[in-house]
């Protein structure tokens, strides 16, 4: 008899990213006055970002790259085929192209190349929207992943001239170091993505404090992330379920964008 597998931490994760999702295209496709929707449906992509660049697989799986532009098509052609952002999945299989080399990046350079990859994930935002859904800023969020992965991981990484060493208290120092260079960029990747956001939906006052906190309670949330089996294991068919949206999040939100470009192009009386 094979035992189930425990929840993952992972599988929360995804399930309530994929809940945000839902909340943020519902809103987007349906709410005529749908910012408090966005306020909420906006923390679904920080998520995605973040454990593409958290997640040491290289493989970058072919159905999301026709997904991907299936999903672009779509929304294109809801929108009179002007240029739209290509889908955040296209994005996403370019992060985890990148992921391998800006790791060892990462460890040859450290803070110099942290410093080096936020100043031009900065320096392209302008442009970057336009060529990856979420630009920059989802860049951001996957460079805080891989920084985790690594903190937790325990990887070296480089000194200030370049060398490494092997004593424990040495490799305690490093650890420590890359646990700053993720509470680094943890800030900068909150701040940007505020800011961004808040510039492209002009919440409130009151929607902008709570977005605001809610990004704060998120990427603390994710500096504390770890793959490991959760704390708190459901009872098996609610568990079975979050198994489930964590072994297929990206197809589930595929088909649940899909369907709502499809509604649109055929009731568009319901479009909002």
């Amino acid at each position: 008899m094979n035992i189930p597998r425990a929840v993952d931490n992972t599988d929360w994760l995804k399930t309530a990213a994929i809940i945000l999702v839902i909340i943020d295209h519902t809103g987007y496709f349906f709410i005529e006055d749908a910012a408090w929707w966005s306020v909420f449906g906006r923390m679904a992509a920080p998520p995605f970002f973040f454990l593409l660049g958290y997640a040491a697989s290289r493989a970058v799986p072919f159905h999301w790259l026709w997904l991907g532009v299936i999903l672009t098509l779509l929304d294109s052609s809801n929108t009179d085929w002007i240029w739209v952002a290509p889908n955040i999945l296209l994005s996403l299989a370019l992060i985890r192209f990148a992921r391998p080399w800006v790791k060892n990046f990462l460890q040859r350079y450290g803070w110099t190349a942290i410093a080096l990859i936020v100043v031009t994930l900065l320096a392209v935002m302008p442009i970057a929207g336009d060529v990856v859904e979420y630009g920059a800023e989802g860049w951001l969020w996957a460079l805080l992943g891989l920084c985790q992965r690594m903190y937790v991981d325990g990887r070296p990484v480089a000194d200030m001239d370049g060398s490494t060493r092997n004593s424990a208290s040495h490799t305690q120092a490093v650890k420590g170091n890359v646990g700053l260079m993720r509470l680094a960029v943890c800030l900068v990747a909150v701040v940007v993505y505020v800011w961004q956001e808040q510039l492209e939906f002009s919440f409130s006052q009151g929607q902008l404090a709570v977005f605001i906190l809610g990004a704060v309670v998120m990427s603390i949330g994710l500096c504390l992330f770890r793959r490991s089996p959760s704390l708190v294991q459901p009872p098996e068919p609610v568990a079975g379920i979050l198994r489930f949206i964590g072994r297929h999040t990206l197809e589930i939100y595929a088909i649940q964008l899909a369907g709502y470009e499809l509604i649109i192009m055929l009731l568009p009386d319901l479009a909002a």
